[in-house]
């Protein structure tokens, strides 16, 4: 593949991925907003449900939030009733934090049309084409660490 035509590839790649994360955004936001609670605090709960479980200071560092924003955003979904903190049995100091299971089923029903078009849109693809997608997207997760470090200068 010439350099001109590996550019260009890239190029579209990139516009299509700014598409895919902006949609990814804006159809989470709608989620929360059904749920009742805001985009933040959606996305401390998708990590949180992701996890089985965190302490609050490894809620900070996933979501880049301050301690006292993630302190605020478990007050509100622990009002809502979406989380329980429960004391570190390892650390009396300390609180895990776990997302209700019956809340999160209440979650889970509102990504089942989401899930549908992605099981079929996948289906399209061979084994070895969803490994390689698969693959860009944990070496996407794991770079992660470089954008942290990005936004912190």
């Amino acid at each position: 593949m010439s350099t001109t035509t590996r550019e260009k590839v890239f190029l579209e790649l990139m516009q299509d991925v700014r598409r895919f994360i902006a949609n990814a955004v804006l159809f989470n936001q709608h989620l929360a907003d059904g749920l009742g609670i805001n985009g933040s605090d959606y996305q401390v709960l998708n990590l949180l449900d992701l996890n089985g479980s965190a302490k609050p200071g490894e809620l900070a560092r996933l979501t880049g939030m301050t301690t006292g924003g993630v302190t605020m955003a478990l007050d509100r979904l622990e009002k809502a009733g979406f989380i329980r903190r429960e004391r570190n049995p390892n650390d009396r100091r300390s609180v895990i934090v776990r997302p209700v299971p019956a809340k999160m089923r209440k979650v889970f029903e509102l990504y089942k049309p989401i899930n549908a078009g992605m099981e079929q849109l996948m289906s399209s693809y061979d084994l070895e084409e969803l490994a390689t997608v698969a693959g860009f997207f944990s070496r996407c997760n794991a770079a992660r660490a470089s954008v942290d470090e990005m936004l912190k200068r």
